[in-house]
């Protein structure tokens, strides 16, 4: 007689919720660089009031970002491993370097911008470079992992570099809607511009997540069931509701009917970036809730979500100092100070 044993296999999440946040910070930060460098790198002049104070706002991003990273570790020291024990064929060893890199660039083009010195251009592009590195470098960080049906797709950094963008676009129509002296972008043709931009990075989110979920719904069983986990099982709630109905198809709707309205701009960057923080939240834990064997039992103590929740008020007390505290630094005056509007 054959016999059949089954064995209750435990599978510890390898993500937490700082994890998200560390996600959703980092693709934030390169957003806000890469909308800096639109003036002093690209040239677009009507862009010129955003350069200084979306520099700054990506400092104050990453600021949480890298501390949430090293909290996640339980030993904080363990980050300094990564930058003696180098393995080129690990995408977290090189995730390292380009954070590093990323935020020396950061405080250099901010002082050749603070100090308007012709160099800001060459370490903008620089920065653009290691930007696009950032945005990027999350999305690989889960691609590369066969394991994970959710994750193991070509799109999902091109997905995370956009959706990062979207809440650069974002941050910037909720300062605009509810702070109306931050950033003093007064030219109309700028306004109508970040808008139209913002409409079609979600929309082409939206592209992404639908390509990406087809490649996987096709891929096996094991990719059909993730899919119905996002759009039928327990991450229905947060997926379908939180981040495509509230973060992305409301928002769309607002830019396009809201009728210039500044207010209803700012409510729509606001759920924006709830919905792409959601988006962080959906891929990364929901890609490990359904393990090949066993069943997967998350051990997320409440104190991840206190940490998440206290990093975030931090990152506004950041995002809301940090252009005066760099203006200081620098000892230069800053055109848009957002501390002022209060």
């Amino acid at each position: 007689m054959d016999l059949t044993y089954v064995f209750q296999t435990e599978h510890y999440a390898a993500f937490s919720p700082l994890i998200v946040l560390y996600f959703f910070l980092a693709g934030l930060s390169a957003g806000l660089f890469l909308l800096s460098s639109l003036s002093p790198v690209f040239g677009l002049k009507h862009f010129k009031p955003l350069a200084k104070p979306s520099c700054a706002m990506a400092l104050a991003t990453l600021i949480p970002g890298l501390l949430a990273l090293i909290f996640d570790l339980g030993q904080p020291l363990r980050a300094l491993t990564l930058f003696f024990r180098v393995n080129p064929h690990s995408v977290m060893s090189w995730g390292s370097f380009i954070l590093l890199i990323y935020g020396i660039v950061c405080l250099i083009y901010a002082h050749f911008l603070w100090r308007e010195n012709d160099k800001v251009k060459v370490w903008g592009k620089v920065g653009v470079i290691f930007a696009i590195a950032l945005g990027l470098y999350t999305g690989f960080l889960l691609a590369v992992v066969p394991g994970r049906p959710l994750w193991n797709s070509a799109l999902l950094p091109i997905l995370f570099l956009t959706s990062g963008w979207v809440a650069a676009l974002s941050l910037i129509s909720l300062l605009q809607g509810f702070l109306p002296k931050a950033l003093q972008l007064e030219d109309g043709n700028a306004k109508d511009a970040l808008h139209g931009m913002k409409v079609w990075m979600v929309v082409l989110e939206i592209l992404l997540i639908a390509f990406h979920f087809i490649s996987v719904l096709t891929l096996n069983g094991a990719g059909r069931a993730v899919i119905m986990n996002l759009l039928s099982g327990t991450k229905a709630f947060s997926f379908v509701l939180v981040q495509v109905v509230l973060g992305m198809v409301l928002p769309l709707a607002i830019v396009l009917f809201s009728k210039g309205s500044a207010r209803a701009l700012g409510m729509s960057g606001l759920l924006s970036l709830i919905g792409v923080f959601a988006l962080r939240y959906n891929f990364i834990l929901g890609g490990e809730e359904l393990p090949n064997t066993g069943t997967l039992l998350f051990r997320f103590e409440g104190s991840a979500w206190i940490s998440v929740t206290v990093l975030l008020v931090l990152t506004v007390v950041l995002i809301l100092i940090m252009p005066r505290l760099l203006g200081n630094l620098m000892k230069g005056k800053t055109t848009t100070q957002i501390g002022e509007s209060f």
